[in-house]
């Protein structure tokens, strides 16, 4: 049953770049003239399909691909333009800032923010995708560690953004972005307790939440390359290795597993001091810390210079084989060695979602090289985005989705929230029929790319930190 879940997440999830390359081709054949017919573009063709494959036609994901890769096949049949290789080498891909990781970026959040609010319409949304507060494998357990990976592999020490800064610079810049986070989790702590809103202690604790998380996991994972030699920062996935086998050496050898989830009094009861009652938020950051420093090691293998195509395709293998490797070795820990735990965030849960990730950024990657190859100097194909999105010197006469979501992504994921919040208590999502819930997703989901884009359009930044 474990398996055919994570053939379901990983199937499902791989619509989100096939409907990328279908919006590409789309915009290629029908440019939109203003901002709004950009909008709608973009709702029609990522917002509604994401969601429909996530809820109503989740069990038909495949099937949902293979419908959505014809149609765009035929799009590209009826397109004057026909992929010549050649293309590639006129492609200005370095000048564009590497596409596929702003529309990777782009594409967690968006469909994070689609099932934070689907899983609680509980007549559309399918119950194996719900949380597995213990262990198992699901569509909901992906959104933490998505976010923590799509954070490390931009983070600057990938990008070989810190020669040039001290140690003690680096630890204050990371203090100064790691506190807009740990106020935003106390804020979340507050609104939660105020309006006696439910929140599963099993996820995190009793006062953890998500924010904090990754405040935590910046911060130690700063300090600890600030202490490690400059060197150390070309070889983070040694240390990533050895913080996830010593954790989850403790987790196995030493009955850490079982204290976590029953905790002192054996009843799984959140009481007591301030460790014992948060005890799955605090532990699980260790190997979302891990999490992170492979995340920074495969940022690096992306930033590294390219000079040709044939370093983008070896590139592309690369990372083949580390989302091959990882794959094995979470199904290996997971059978042999100790099952998947998002609550704990173990060895199993970590390369788990280094496998995830690096298909859905290889999807990506992949529909950038298509992108490039059907694009010529007159009509360039930009996966997500478009040139005006990019000069953004010039009037802005589109809006592109996925540019105005990496905009002002934390602004995005907290919008998401709080709609979401403010939903579950206009109304009760677990008991609302299929298509009433259906239309009050779609809604949500408009209502919540509209504002973000609005932003985008006006040249707003909420990132004042």
């Amino acid at each position: 049953y474990q398996r055919r879940v994570r053939a379901d997440v990983a199937t499902t999830t791989l619509i989100a770049p096939l409907c990328l390359l279908f919006r590409s081709f789309v915009r290629s054949k029908i440019a939109p003239r203003n901002t709004m017919n950009s909008f709608i573009l973009d709702c029609l063709c990522l917002v509604f399909p994401i969601t429909v494959s996530f809820t109503v036609l989740s069990s038909s994901a495949f099937r949902l691909s293979m419908i959505i890769l014809l149609v765009t096949l035929c799009v590209a049949k009826a397109s004057d333009i026909q992929p010549i290789k050649s293309h590639l080498s006129k492609y200005p891909f370095s000048e564009l800032g590497m596409p596929f990781l702003n529309t990777y970026r782009a594409l967690v959040n968006l469909c994070t923010i689609i099932v934070i609010l689907a899983v609680d319409f509980l007549q559309i949304f399918p119950l194996r995708f719900h949380k597995r507060y213990t262990n198992g494998f699901s569509l909901m357990d992906t959104g933490v560690g998505s976010f923590i990976f799509s954070h490390a592999i931009v983070c600057p020490e990938a990008r070989c953004k810190v020669v040039k800064v001290s140690r003690m610079q680096r630890i204050m810049n990371c203090l100064v972005s790691s506190s807009m986070l740990i106020v935003l989790g106390c804020g979340r702590l507050f609104v939660t307790w105020i309006t006696n809103y439910a929140v599963s202690e099993d996820e995190y604790g009793k006062h953890w939440n998500f924010f904090f998380t990754l405040a935590c996991v910046k911060l130690l994972t700063t300090l600890m390359m600030c202490l490690m030699p400059s060197f150390a920062n070309a070889y983070s996935w040694i240390m990533a290795t050895g913080l996830g086998l010593s954790y989850q050496g403790y987790l196995t050898l030493f009955g850490f597993r079982d204290w976590i989830i029953v905790g002192d009094n054996g009843d799984g009861s959140y009481s007591g001091g301030f460790v014992h009652a948060n005890r799955p938020g605090l532990f699980s950051s260790i190997g979302y810390c891990s999490l992170y420093l492979f995340g920074l090691q495969i940022g690096r293998i992306i930033f590294s210079e390219k000079k040709s195509w044939a370093d983008n395709i070896r590139c592309i293998e690369k990372l083949s084989l580390i989302a091959g490797f990882a794959g094995i070795t979470s199904w290996l820990l997971h059978t042999q060695v100790d099952r998947c735990s998002r609550m704990l965030a173990n060895l199993t849960y970590v390369s788990w979602q280094i496998t995830h990730n690096t298909i859905l950024l290889l999807g990506s990657y992949i529909v950038d090289i298509i992108c490039a190859m059907y694009s010529t100097p007159e009509n360039m194909l930009i996966s997500g985005q478009c040139e005006q999105c990019i000069d953004r010197k010039s009037p802005p006469s589109c809006c592109c989705l996925l540019s105005a979501i990496n905009k002002n992504q934390l602004f995005f994921f907290l919008i998401g929230n709080v709609l979401t919040g403010v939903v579950n208590l206009l109304i009760d999502t677990g008991s609302v029929s299929e298509l009433p819930a259906l239309g009050a997703l779609f809604a949500y989901g408009i209502v919540v790319c509209g504002v973000t884009c609005l932003l985008f359009v006006f040249d707003i930044n909420t990132k004042f930190w």
